[in-house]
């Protein structure tokens, strides 16, 4: 975030503070909770959303040097992401084009090929087949015909970004990726120089709920210091948050206890960063959340055969390497668990609220909420957009 987006959100923040107030929207909505529940819907949302709009696959800090893999599923899409020698990060189908066997089941170096588990085909970190072993059993086979599928993508921002494919969108992929973001969002996400983190630790988790429920946990903070007593909630001002519309995507601050202490200073002399968290919001399924000294990043992927479950994906970006053993390994891991902690406060009330649903028509977003309803109208749209 820039200086002046800086003092601009400060400000707003320590007026909350020193009024008493805090963001509130205009109106009130209510959502059938047939949005949660209708197995066409979800099937369009899993099919339609993920593949209309850049998807980020891989994190460059998972990825620092030629020969690390990242995976990622989206629905009925596996993905590997791989540095190349040349250094740039592509990414592939997950599957073997021998038998169709995943190559890779996790982050991992692979060096200079990647290996098939099965009959230990082998590919270059460019998707060129390498080796078939015991080639003499595949007589006529063009090898050229065996490069595994590549995907359209562009790497950016400090992530990965998996691009629409067949839409009819001949520009080049960083104008692409630009446009969906914006130039508001680009440019921030561009100042905090992502590229240059490593990932530091990361965590997946299966949720039994349905993805929607999941992500708007981290879209709103009205629940803070209620849900999350016993972890956050001494951390935390209690709901003082601003919101932004940032193009079609969103920006949320919550202040923290510590923003007392600097709310009465010039909003340019001290960084808001040190005293609130900073989320970004990125259609459909992003939440990259900056903290003063690391950022954690959460994916929330739809279930590929049920709309009653998804997966959290959470991985915490350090800005320099975490060597193992090391007093810098304890704080961050300190954080990491505690964001885990949080994670499952939050997966409890997905879940909770999924088992509860089929008994209610309708659940509703207030003023407190105002980017639950931003979220639902975008899927509405894209929906529309893409039928």
């Amino acid at each position: 975030m820039r200086q002046a987006a800086r003092t601009e959100l400060g400000a707003r923040l320590a007026g909350y503070v020193d009024t008493g107030t805090t963001y509130v929207g205009d109106t009130t909505a209510a959502l059938p909770t047939a949005h949660y529940l209708d197995g066409d819907r979800w099937r369009a949302e899993r099919d339609r959303l993920f593949r209309s709009t850049p998807v980020v696959v891989a994190l460059s800090g998972q990825l620092p040097v030629a020969g690390d893999v990242a995976t990622f599923d989206l629905p009925d899409l596996p993905t590997l992401t791989v540095r190349g020698d040349d250094g740039r990060a592509r990414v592939f189908v997950n599957a073997c084009r021998h038998r169709g066997v995943r190559l890779v089941d996790g982050p991992c170096h692979a060096g200079r090929t990647l290996v098939c588990p099965f009959h230990a085909w082998s590919y270059r970190t460019d998707g060129r087949l390498a080796a078939i072993a015991d080639r003499s059993g595949f007589a006529g086979v063009d090898e050229a015909d065996l490069q595994l599928r590549e995907l359209p993508s562009v790497e950016r921002y400090g992530f990965v970004w998996l691009l629409p494919d067949g839409h009819g969108d001949d520009r080049d992929p960083v104008a692409q990726l630009d446009a969906f973001l914006g130039a508001g969002l680009a440019d921030e996400l561009a100042s905090y120089g992502l590229d240059t983190h490593r990932a530091f630790r990361s965590n997946t988790v299966v949720v039994e709920a349905n993805w929607k429920l999941f992500y708007e946990t981290f879209l709103e903070f009205y629940h803070g210091v209620y849900l999350h007593r016993s972890t956050l909630a001494h951390l935390m001002q209690r709901n003082v948050v601003h919101f932004d519309r940032l193009g079609e995507h969103w920006r949320m601050a919550a202040a923290k206890q510590s923003i007392r202490s600097v709310a009465g200073d010039d909003p340019s002399t001290w960084n808001v960063l040190d005293h609130a968290v900073v989320s970004y919001d990125v259609f459909p399924n992003l939440a990259v959340n900056m903290h003063g000294d690391h950022a954690a990043v959460y994916r929330i992927v739809p279930d590929a055969r049920t709309p009653d479950r998804c997966t959290w994906h959470f991985t915490m970006l350090t800005p320099e390497p975490v060597e193992p053993g090391t007093k810098a390994e304890r704080y961050f891991g300190k954080n990491f668990d505690y964001i885990v902690s949080t994670g499952e406060e939050d997966i409890a009330m997905a879940v909770s609220a999924q088992r509860t649903l089929a008994a209610v028509d309708r659940v509703l977003h207030g003023g407190f909420e105002p980017v639950l309803q931003w979220f639902h109208r975008r899927i509405d749209e894209e929906l529309d957009r893409t039928r």
